[in-house]
């Protein structure tokens, strides 16, 4: 028979043993997360003018820190300009191309630097950019990017792209 004790009884069964299912899963992905740390990050997406998109060897990620439930991974290792340089390729752009930022996993903040000196080296921080659009600068030369996109309790991760703004003929 089917009492309404009997019910309940095999409801919260239920719902207890789906909840274990659902742990077991999480420590199980997060246990092979930890083994491959960079194949658990999210990735970045930019866009410029919203048709070309940069692909992996445009855009570098120079270091992350990650926190899984029950370690961190950390690879923060500091990058002079010149070997920034050598490990990727300036992407051509017009002037004032629209660049659009994204993750596979929303970014809580993203702060953008830009270094336009002749070295590439002094970096200043771009304003109202925290929505991931940023517009290239107009006169034509090479620009070395830094971004930083922090994702709440997860961690953060540093990327480095180049683009070269072209003369208009």
């Amino acid at each position: 028979m089917h009492t309404p004790k009997r019910v309940i009884r095999k409801l919260l069964l239920g719902t207890a043993l789906m909840a274990i299912a659902i742990c077991i899963t999480i420590l199980i992905r997060e246990n092979m997360d930890v083994k491959d740390p960079e194949q658990a990050l999210p990735t970045i997406s930019i866009t410029i003018n919203g048709d070309t998109k940069m692909n992996d060897r445009m855009v570098f990620r120079a270091g992350y820190e990650w926190s899984f439930f029950t370690t961190v991974a950390k690879d923060t290792p500091t990058y002079t300009s010149a070997a920034i340089r050598d490990l990727i390729y300036p992407v051509d752009v017009p002037p004032n191309s629209v660049l659009n930022i994204s993750f596979s996993l929303p970014a809580k903040t993203l702060r953008i630097q830009r270094a336009s000196d002749e070295k590439l080296e002094n970096f200043v921080e771009l304003a109202d950019v925290s929505n991931g659009q940023l517009i290239a600068p107009s006169s034509p030369g090479l620009y070395l990017y830094q971004l930083e996109a922090g994702f709440g309790w997860r961690g953060s991760i540093r990327y480095f792209f180049m683009i070269r703004v072209q003369q208009l003929a």
